[in-house]
């Protein structure tokens, strides 16, 4: 019998996340990056494959907010650093 490799739910942006319950992570972080200025260009070519949460992991018991302040902030580091 076959079985069906699991599937994988997409955040905000069409990418699938690791777990589910980095879901809000990551459209929030996605979201912030956005608003401070980056084009969805910019944000692919810094992410690559890579779902936010797989770049910048969240911390334990992190909020969401402080989070996507975060993410975003280190993807304008890697953006910056290329």
């Amino acid at each position: 019998m076959l079985r069906r490799a699991p599937r994988r739910r997409l955040n905000g942006y069409g990418r699938a996340s690791p777990w589910p319950q980095a879901r809000p992570y990551a459209r929030r972080a996605i979201q912030e990056a956005l608003e401070g200025g980056f084009t969805a260009e910019e944000l692919d070519g810094v992410l690559g494959e890579l779902d936010p949460t797989e770049l910048v992991p969240p911390y334990r018991d992190e909020d969401v907010p402080g989070y996507a302040r975060r993410a975003a902030g280190e993807i304008m580091v890697r953006y910056l650093r290329s």
